[in-house]
């Protein structure tokens, strides 16, 4: 079985006009839906087991209100972690089934066959997202095994971390699914963070070398990254743990993972490496 997940605890700073009340974006009306009824009918495809992750407790009163959907339950974040991590890992602590799949409130056009083709790789692999041809990843766009979520999670709480990537950084085995190469429309990624975004369109994907799907695979388990064990060279454990952030870097740069590959390096104790990273990201145009 599985739980979907839909992360909306963020604040909706872009889809704010001057002078306006604030406006929470998931509550939006697109196409006669609100834009966090899109996902739902999405995932209730997949499962009847749905978590919002709302953020606090007086935005689940909020959308407990306007969201008349029984099978919906609410998480509020949890406050060792920061970001969209402590979204997630709140669902899943109430989540009581083996697989997940999480998507950000601001993807109403996600495909359902992509959600499905991420479900089905979950079999062989801890934590599968799509990929563009530049090696940028949607990491918040996410499916997984529960068990190995939760304790990635769990390991990273109160250590100040705030990336879903770290979820890719610190799985065993991960699958990246090249959406250009698998024919789906790049308009079906985009993220509606302002409200012109809405009727914005979107011709090709960015340019870049990708050409298949990614797969990475290590060799290493919980026991490992406790003992400190050499097997997590290479992850995200190897470079927090024993410093070796260049054969991290080096893993991500050879598969065209370019995206793992800066956030490695800003984890780099060298200042000229932290700053690469960060050009690195800027220059991974997202849709």
């Amino acid at each position: 079985m599985i739980c979907g997940i839909i992360l909306s605890g963020g604040l909706s700073r872009r889809f704010q006009k001057p002078g306006e009340p604030w406006t929470d974006k998931a509550l939006y009306s697109i196409y006669g839906k609100l834009m966090i009824e899109h996902l739902i009918d999405k995932l209730s495809s997949i499962s009847p087991n749905i978590i919002v992750a709302a953020g606090s407790s007086d935005r689940v009163k909020l959308y407990s209100s306007i969201v008349r959907t029984s099978n919906i339950v609410y998480s509020t974040d949890d406050e060792m972690l920061v970001g969209p991590l402590s979204g997630l890992y709140s669902s899943l602590k109430l989540c009581t089934n083996s697989i997940f799949i999480a998507l950000p409130n601001d993807t109403p056009y996600i495909p359902l066959k992509l959600l499905e083709e991420m479900i089905e790789l979950v079999e062989s692999y801890d934590i599968v997202s799509p990929i563009l041809p530049n090696g940028l990843i949607e990491t918040t766009i996410v499916a997984g095994k529960v068990d190995t979520a939760r304790w990635i999670l769990e390991y990273l709480r109160g250590r100040g971390r705030s990336k879903v990537a770290d979820l890719h950084r610190g799985a065993p085995r991960i699958y990246l699914i090249n959406v250009k190469s698998r024919g789906f429309k790049p308009e079906e990624f985009k993220n509606i963070n302002r409200r012109e975004d809405i009727e914005a369109k979107i011709s090709d994907y960015p340019e870049g070398p990708l050409e298949d799907d990614v797969e990475i695979k290590r060799e290493f388990n919980v026991r490992d990254v406790n003992e400190k064990n050499r097997s997590i060279i290479g992850s995200l454990w190897g470079t927090l743990l024993l410093g070796g952030y260049l054969e991290e870097f080096k893993l991500y740069t050879t598969r065209g993972a370019y995206m793992l590959a800066a956030y490695t390096l800003e984890d780099s104790p060298n200042h000229y490496e932290r700053a690469l990273g960060k050009l690195i990201i800027e220059s991974l145009k997202p849709l």
